[in-house]
């Protein structure tokens, strides 16, 4: 029996994660980068209050001296600070530039593309099925390539991008909130810096300034750490393999907001990539219960 309140946090993380690009359609033509600015800038502002006055729910500021303990585990978050922003900006990248549908597809992919960084930087085997899985996946990929004419590039960046961070934070160890928080906290002077920048050279910041446009600014770092809770706590009262499907929420809800609310449409050839691609999910997530049984002794 699944816990209750875990299905309801596991469900309302990706789908509060997929309404996000009408939040950002809500800040009109502003400029892509200052999006993600504010994005670390508030993330970080949130989580160091959670983390000062929450201790039971991050673990404190021990559980940050902690994971600052070594020089790998400083290295690790300056490679996942710098791979979760270039994750960001492609995102706000693809919203601006209405390709949402290649956002959605990439996180798509980016599971079983982790399965393969798994294979490549953690030595992680992979059964047969895996790898028909993956070769499924690879056909979507190479026929969306075909009618494009090259590289989904934006698709592939986003699942490379989050492919690698979540390898590498695996790797680490670390607790989700307690890592999201560093990585923003790295972010913060920098964020600062360029809001000075963009100040100094008489540009308004805050999205043009006003107290709509400071409270949007805010809000990004709310809808930024409520659905990392949320996930957080899903995660941790439900199987891997549930929590797992229950992400593909947030690349469904991408492709409802692309088709309803920004009216844009899907061309048959492409339906027939995200075909492909929902197939060798399918094939993955079905045989994995049966894969384990297999290895595990008898």
């Amino acid at each position: 029996m699944l816990n209750a309140r875990g299905l309801v946090c596991a469900v309302l993380a990706p789908l509060l994660w997929g309404f996000v690009p009408i939040y950002i359609s809500l800040l009109g033509e502003a400029d892509g980068l200052e999006i993600v600015v504010h994005r670390a800038l508030w993330s970080g502002v949130i989580l160091l209050v959670l983390v000062i006055l929450a201790p039971s729910l991050t673990g404190g500021l021990r559980a940050v001296r902690t994971a600052l303990s070594t020089s790998r585990l400083r290295l690790g978050f300056a490679l996942t600070c710098g791979l979760v922003t270039f994750n960001w900006v492609i995102f706000v990248y693809a919203v601006q530039a209405r390709l949402l549908f290649e956002a959605a597809l990439g996180y798509f992919i980016y599971p079983l593309l982790t399965v393969m960084l798994g294979m490549l930087l953690l030595r992680e085997r992979l059964d047969r099925w895996a790898w028909v899985a993956i070769f499924v996946v690879f056909a979507g990929v190479a026929l969306k390539a075909a009618n494009v004419g090259g590289l989904p590039w934006v698709a592939l960046a986003l699942a490379v991008s989050f492919g690698l961070y979540g390898v590498i934070r695996k790797r680490m160890g670390i607790d989700p909130l307690i890592g999201i928080f560093i990585e923003t906290v790295m972010l913060m002077p920098l964020s600062v810096l360029y809001l000075w920048w963009q100040h100094s050279t008489g540009v308004a910041i805050f999205f043009g300034g006003g107290a709509v446009n400071v409270m949007l600014a805010i809000f990004f770092g709310v809808i930024t750490v409520v659905p990392l809770i949320l996930y957080h706590a899903g995660n941790r009262a439900l199987p891997i393999t549930v929590s797992s499907l229950l992400y593909y929420i947030n690349p469904t809800t991408h492709m409802v907001v692309g088709l309803i609310y920004f009216r844009l449409s899907i061309p048959l050839w492409e339906w027939a990539v995200f075909g492909l691609i929902w197939s060798g999910l399918v094939v993955y997530f079905s045989t994995r219960e049966r894969e384990a049984k297999r290895r595990s002794p008898a």
